[in-house]
């Protein structure tokens, strides 16, 4: 296989954005060296003389830590048995000075100076990192002394007791309850509930910490339906516009017209009986608000486009100007109703998750269990206490140089955690003098939206936001971008070849 070329544009963006002398800001098209350059970032610090120790480098999966933990040790490794000339060869591929007789000294000792050094070169996940942090400080952060984090397979085992337990109470239950597990029965099949139930506690899970109460407001207040319900807008699609009283004699005249007002006029006869049924509690709201609607409607749902015929228009102008306003009241109403059912249902299914994940949390505290949503939350908690800040010192005496990995995938509370670790970094009043740099790369364009709670908005956000820092400190900050793609250019260009 050839040696790919690297265009010199390119190579000197690699170099710029590896070099630690400035805080850096990545934007990388999939495929253009992102780990490569994050790699090479890592060994020109180590080359500067920084501590293997004061380094913390943060992806989002295992797997990425060992690729690149791999690159690194790979490296320093191979870099023992060099001679000086291939040494001071390599040295410069990464960017660096070109070295002295001492230089070439530390680079072959890197390898051992890394692999030795008690705490070693954190390569880790964020999830890794705040469950040490935690294991450090739990009092602080209100935690078990020796708690365990639930692995996939532990968690889901968990979940799916909770939600069984929730289910077989919500069967018990008389009141708002088992109301909601009837609510939500008339939505989907017995035999999907709990699929339902599972997958809203799945999507739940990231955003666990809305209250268990607040969500419902929030969403009426979103829709636009704060004060709406079903029972109170059927009521005013039936009452609020022309009274059911008027009703026979509307279809009174219509029987008096052509075969289709005649037609409407038996419609109408339907609706005034569904109308008596409903008022004598013989049938549903729902069955009388149907038979209205189809006055006024297609069977498509869209609004009919004649009410009445030429004939009876031109005797009773006035009528067919009240239906016309009618239907418009209806169509309005219709969108009301639509809304009051979602808060309704998203209310009922909210309530049966609710007590799902109360059983869940529960469960963990019984067995001194935290997840991966937990490490995150409780990790942001200790860092934003006022009273806690003793701990960010101590942690920040630890940490001179932080990485972040797919920087896309980032959710917001992520952030807040990244927020605080770096919040000295440009101020020149941190626990050490000297340089301190953070570095970032990614694209939100290969967000995946789902993962660990991503929020890819705050990509762009959260860059402005550390170069305004890091500007008003006075310290170098730079935004790089990669565009050039190894993994797809050959590809395109043999296709079209």
């Amino acid at each position: 296989m050839s040696k790919i070329v690297v265009p010199d544009d390119l190579r000197a963006a690699q170099l710029k954005a590896s070099d630690p002398a400035s805080s850096i800001w990545v934007s990388a098209n999939a495929g253009s060296g992102k780990t490569h350059v994050l790699t090479q970032r890592v060994i020109r610090l180590l080359l500067r003389g920084v501590p293997p120790a004061k380094i913390l480098c943060l992806t989002f999966t295992k797997a990425a830590a060992a690729q690149m933990a791999t690159r690194v040790f790979d490296t320093l490794a191979k870099w023992t048995n060099l001679d000086d000339a291939a040494l001071r060869e390599a040295i410069r591929e990464t960017g660096a000075p070109a070295p002295s007789s001492m230089d070439l000294l530390l680079a072959r000792r890197l390898f051992t100076r890394t692999v030795e050094t008690p705490g070693g070169l954190k390569i880790q996940t964020i999830h890794a990192f705040c469950e040490r942090l935690l294991h450090l400080f739990p009092f602080e952060a209100n935690v078990p002394a020796r708690f365990e984090v639930a692995d996939d397979v532990r968690q889901a085992t968990l979940l799916a007791g909770a939600k069984r337990d929730a289910l077989a109470e919500a069967h018990r239950a008389i009141g708002p309850l088992g109301a909601a597990l009837a609510r939500i029965a008339e939505e989907v099949p017995s035999s999907s509930i709990d699929k339902l139930i599972g997958e809203a506690m799945r999507a739940r899970a990231p955003a666990l910490r809305w209250s268990f109460s607040d969500p419902q407001h929030r969403l009426a207040t979103l829709l636009g339906g704060a004060d709406l319900d079903v029972e109170s807008v059927e009521r005013d699609m039936l009452e609020g516009g022309i009274l059911p009283a008027e009703w026979p004699e509307i279809a009174a005249f219509f029987a008096t017209g052509s075969a289709a007002d005649r037609s409407r006029a038996i419609k109408l006869a339907s609706t005034i009986q569904a109308y008596k049924d409903y008022a004598a509690e013989r049938s549903s709201r729902a069955h009388a608000v149907s038979a209205y609607i189809e006055l006024f409607f297609t069977q498509k749902g869209t609004p009919a486009t004649s009410l009445m015929t030429a004939g009876l228009g031109k005797q009773r102008p006035d009528l067919l100007a009240d239906l016309i306003v009618e239907q418009s009241r209806l169509v309005g109403l219709l969108e009301q109703r639509k809304t009051a059912e979602t808060i309704e249902r998203t209310r009922a299914l909210l309530a049966l998750v609710d007590l799902a994940m109360r059983n869940y949390e529960e469960r963990k505290i019984l067995h001194g269990i935290l997840d991966f949503d937990d490490l995150i939350e409780r990790t942001r908690v200790l860092l934003d206490r006022s009273d806690a800040r003793w701990v960010l010192h101590k942690l920040d005496a630890g940490i001179d140089h932080v990485l972040v990995d797919e920087a896309q995938d980032t959710s917001e509370a992520q952030w807040r955690i990244l927020d605080d670790l770096t919040g000295d970094f440009a101020s020149g009043f941190g626990a050490r003098a000297g340089d301190r740099s953070f570095f970032a790369v990614g694209d939100d364009k290969q967000s995946i939206f789902s993962f660990q709670g991503a929020a890819p908005h705050k990509f762009h956000e959260m860059r402005q936001s550390f170069a305004k820092r890091f500007r008003d400190g006075e310290k170098p900050f730079d935004h790089v971008r990669l565009k050039t793609s190894f993994r797809s250019v050959p590809g395109v260009l043999s296709a079209v070849d």
